[in-house]
Formats: C-alpha cells, structure tokens, sequence
C-alpha cells in the first residue's frame, strides 16, 4: 500500500513538471521585399558604375509631395537616389507626378500607386524639371558637385520597365530598371558660364517606395 502511494505521487509530480515545460513559440514567417540598386553608364565617356553594398552605396526614398485642397488634385513625385556615405558621386532619378484627391486618401493607394508605374513603362519617358511631367535625374561628380538634365534638351530619352510590385512591413514598392541618355547641367561658379556632361547607354535599377 505505501508504495503504491509513493508511486502515484511521483506520477502526479511528473504530470505536474511536464505541464510546466514552456513550448517554443516559432514566429509567423516575415515577408521582406528584396531591394537592390545598381547604376550603370556612360559619364563624358568614362564608364561610372555604382552597385549596392559596394564602397557603401545604396538607395534611398527622395519623394516629394504638394498636397492641396479638395476638389484640386494633390501631386505626388517618386524619387529615388543611389549614394555613399564614404563616396561624394551619386545619382538620382525623379518622377512625376501622380495626381490624386488628399480628402479621400491622405496618400494614393497601392491601386494608384502601382498602376500609375505600370502604365508608364515600357512607353518612351520625357524629361522634365523637377520630374514634375516626366523625369529628372541628377548627378553627383566626385568632387561633390550637382549636375541637372534640363527637359529641353534634344536627343533624351528614357523609359521604364517595372521587374516587381511588392509590400512588406517596410512599405510598398515598385522596383524597377531605367534605361536613359541625356544632358546633366551646372553653372561653373568661377567662370559663371554653364557646362554640360553626357550621360549615355545608362541603366539604373532600384525602386519607388509608396
């Protein structure tokens, strides 16, 4: 009799230990959108590359936005910039703009969003000032110095083909290719006399973020 009572005791006190045991909580899988950025081109003739997570480069969102009243339409510009912490060259690329009504949503949708992108890929791109119609890039040399394309300049060209259209707990994105060749501007500050450098045969990937 006493050891059956010993038996049922530890049998109880093992029921009691099992239930105390923490089981491992796995986490639900996160999904990440795979961003990449890479520049590839022409500059006055000498081949600039910059590539991501080499001598530090990467993309980084360079949006803007005019919000107005209703019933005008807000205006939103995407942009999209390709630089270094440890290297003064850069390059950027603005495009504008997609209109939409701030009273209904405080920013376009993922619908908007991605179907303004997609209707205006793989269609010939104008240039524009500040991308306000079109596209704007803008270089950095490496001497720090900013260098504009000008949207009446002959002989541009640019156009767009959207690779991915994907959200994660980061935001939404389009990721994209930009094949162009144009003009970059500035104003010499010695000579106070314009200059001009071309870029040809250029490709750059990376993406807009909503």
């Amino acid at each position: 009799m006493k050891s059956a009572n010993i038996f049922s005791f530890l049998f109880v006190l093992g029921l009691l230990a099992s239930s105390c045991i923490e089981h491992e909580v796995i986490p639900p899988p996160v999904n990440t959108v795979d961003l990449n950025c890479n520049f590839i081109g022409f500059v006055n003739g000498t081949q600039v590359e910059f590539t991501q997570n080499v001598e530090g480069y990467k993309a980084e969102v360079a949006n803007s936005e005019d919000i107005n009243p209703s019933p005008a339409f807000s205006f939103k510009t995407y942009g999209t910039k390709i630089s270094s912490f440890y290297n003064p060259q850069a390059i950027r690329i603005k495009f504008g703009t997609l209109d939409w009504d701030a009273s209904a949503n405080s920013q376009p949708t993922v619908t908007m969003f991605n179907n303004w992108l997609i209707n205006n890929a793989g269609i010939p791109i104008s240039f524009s000032d500040l991308g306000a119609n079109g596209i704007e890039v803008e270089y950095t040399d490496n001497n720090g110095v900013t260098w504009l394309s000008r949207e009446t300049d002959p002989g541009q060209d640019a156009n767009f083909q959207i690779q991915e259209q994907a959200s994660d707990n980061t935001g939404d994105y389009s990721i994209f290719s930009c094949d162009f060749t144009c003009k970059v501007w500035r104003i010499n500050p010695q000579t106070n006399l314009e200059e001009s450098l071309d870029i040809t045969n250029a490709k750059f990937t990376s993406w807009f973020k909503r």
